[in-house]
């Protein structure tokens, strides 16, 4: 068993990034920490080891337990043959036993003991080498001790508890409507995610400050998906897992790579959102998950990471339930039951899993039914391509297996502005239609190309102004001035018969653009020019203070600016250590001779430049010059 001597020993000797990856995943005091001593009480103070603790599975804890009752540092063969006959822990492989005795070491909560400390005990293999061992710490084994009074279970319990029975595989029939129920979620998962996805592009949705967004956007993206409002956060996870959209100045926005998703078939759409939500799974889940992947979830999951994570249930029942609600809203599961796209996600990857769900979804359409009341009516899912260009000329009035758009003046405008020409309009319904290009949509084309441009928008250089309005049309330009809508730009007549704002040139486009009259914009020479508006979120790396960092800066700074005294420190304050905790250790002593004799004592005091303590081999008192000790190690 070690304390914190051995550990400030251990901290001391690590490497910077070593040190800081471990202690980044540790919480702990940070005031008062001085030196490596201080820095290794903090870590084995009892409300920091409860914070590492809790979030454990009953696996590791049960690592813990074995540690804690050998009266040896261990190896991981050791430990597995001790684990072997626990229920708790019984079948677990050797693999895995090592590599999580190599994590439980980087959380600072195990002590491995180095080959050559190791050499003096039965730690050499079949191969002549020597196993690393692993010793537990006294204030963690003082913790897990504790934890029935608080209502947690002890370290037997931890062992000889078993875990839930396994479940059995969901039956074939019932796996039939599984995958169907999986499937329609799947696409409409796909479509809802486009949808979110366009809409931020139109309209950005503020992130509050606390996380989550306003009732209003929600209420906003809820009309937008035709989704309720509770699962406008499941599309955005989904969306913002899957790398679409992401915050920029406080904004959820689509990212760059939203575009070419968004054109993408259905299918590689649905792939990349399963292989991000497969990527955002931890891996203990994941592998819970893989071990479930042919039998429901649901409530039996959720019973099973009980007993799995006995000191932190609620917390780690809540990290599983926002995987699986996610999952069953992506068609991973149906009911809480795996679909068959499902289980070759979780056991064969994302390419597997698309292969098994594409056979399912409703083929996609590249015709749609143009009607003379403005509407155009897709008979089944549109082509990706299709449906990208078609939004551009036309508003969407509702999303299903058949899809409803609606032709306008403002819609066609709004087209002609981004580039479209009205013949280019023309051709391309004509092509799509399966009912020819009704009159009323040609004159509404003709219509509109027509009155575009009336508006016109050009920046200028003048006292107070940036941007100036013109059109022929002075009515129009007076109904522009006037315009509620509009009175935040603080038009201005000018002595040239033109409304003058002192907001840039694209600002004011934009507003008139909103605002649904038939503008266009001009550069210096007067020539029409496409806007567009960047609508791109790039999220700036945040760039916190890394505390940890800077204390192991800060500690190795003190030692280097005492570097005459340090060794003589260094030893007080292990003396002082062994001293308060009644430690037996290893004292190097160079006697006059030039050898260097080990001494096991139990130190007892340390003052006037000398450490007195009991000799546990011979049985006596000695008293010791501190000028001629040279090293100290705990006792093993």
């Amino acid at each position: 068993m070690t304390t914190t001597l051995a550990l400030a020993a251990r901290l001391r000797g690590m490497d910077d990034d070593a040190l800081v990856a471990a202690l980044h995943h540790r919480t702990y005091r940070r005031q008062g920490v001085a030196d490596y001593f201080d820095l290794g009480e903090a870590l084995l103070d009892a409300d920091s080891l409860q914070r590492a603790l809790a979030p454990l599975d009953r696996f590791r804890l049960a690592i813990l337990v074995v540690l804690a009752r050998a009266e040896a540092p261990l190896t991981a063969a050791e430990v597995s043959r001790r684990l072997a006959g626990q229920p708790a822990t019984a079948g677990s492989s050797g693999a895995t036993i090592s590599a999580s005795l190599d994590e439980l070491a980087g959380l600072l909560l195990v002590h491995p003991v180095e080959e050559a400390d190791a050499a003096n005990g039965d730690g050499a293999t079949a191969h002549g080498t020597t196993a690393t061992r692993f010793a537990g710490y006294e204030p963690v084994t003082a913790q897990l001790a504790a934890w029935p009074a608080m209502g947690l279970p002890s370290p037997d319990e931890l062992l000889r508890t078993p875990p839930p029975a396994a479940l059995a595989p969901v039956p074939d029939t019932e796996g039939r409507f599984t995958d169907r129920l999986a499937a329609e979620r799947a696409f409409e998962a796909v479509a809802a995610v486009s949808e979110l996805v366009a809409e931020l592009g139109r309209e950005g949705a503020r992130r509050l400050q606390k996380g989550g967004l306003a009732l209003p956007a929600v209420k906003r993206l809820a009309q937008a998906l035709a989704v309720d409002a509770d699962l406008v956060p499941v599309a955005l996870s989904a969306a913002a897992s899957a790398g679409l959209v992401a915050v920029d100045d406080g904004m959820w926005l689509p990212t760059e790579s939203a575009a070419s998703w968004s054109h993408s078939p259905t299918s590689a759409r649905w792939r990349d959102l399963a292989a991000a939500w497969l990527d955002a799974v931890p891996d203990d889940v994941r592998t819970l998950l893989a071990l479930r992947s042919r039998a429901a979830w649901g409530e039996s999951l959720r019973e099973h990471v009980a007993w799995l994570h006995p000191a932190a249930i609620e917390e780690a029942q809540d990290r599983v339930d926002a995987h699986t609600r996610l999952a069953e809203w992506l068609g991973v599961t149906a009911h809480q039951a795996p679909s068959s796209a499902g289980t070759a996600l979780v056991e064969a990857g994302p390419d597997a899993a698309t292969a098994t769900i594409t056979a399912l979804f409703p083929a996609e359409v590249d015709r749609v039914y143009l009607q003379h009341d403005l509407t155009i009516v897709s008979p089944g899912p549109l082509a990706p391509e299709i449906e990208g260009r078609l939004r551009a000329i036309a508003d969407l009035e509702s999303r299903a297996l058949a899809s409803t758009f609606r032709l306008s003046a403002a819609s066609v405008d709004r087209a002609l502005t981004a580039g479209e020409t009205a013949e280019g309009i023309r051709e391309f319904l004509s092509e799509i239609s399966l009912t020819g290009l009704p009159q009323p949509l040609d004159y509404l084309i003709a219509d509109a190309a027509e009155r575009h441009g009336r508006v016109r928008v050009r920046a200028v250089v003048g006292e107070g102004a940036h941007a100036a309005v013109r059109s022929e049309d002075a009515t129009l330009l007076r109904t522009i001035q006037v315009d509620q809508a509009l009175a935040s730009l603080r038009f201005a007549l000018s002595g040239h018969g033109e409304l003058i704002s002192r907001f840039p040139r694209d600002v004011v486009f934009w507003a008139i653009s909103d605002a649904r009259y038939p503008v266009v914009a001009e550069d210096a020479e007067g020539n029409e020019v496409t806007l567009r508006r960047q609508r791109v979120a790039h999220p700036a790396a945040a760039k916190e203070p890394d505390r940890d960092a800077e204390l192991v800066m800060r500690l190795r700074e003190a030692e280097s600016a005492a570097v005459d005294g340090t060794g003589e420190r260094w030893l007080a304050r292990q003396l002082d250590a062994a001293v308060r905790a009644r430690q037996t250790v290893i004292v190097e002593v160079a006697m006059p001779d030039g050898q260097v004799v080990d001494y096991l004592l139990e130190p007892t005091g340390v003052g006037g430049g000398r450490l007195r303590g009991r000799d546990r081999a011979a049985d006596i008192e000695r008293t010791l010059p501190l000028s001629s000790i040279r090293g100290v190690r705990p006792a093993p």
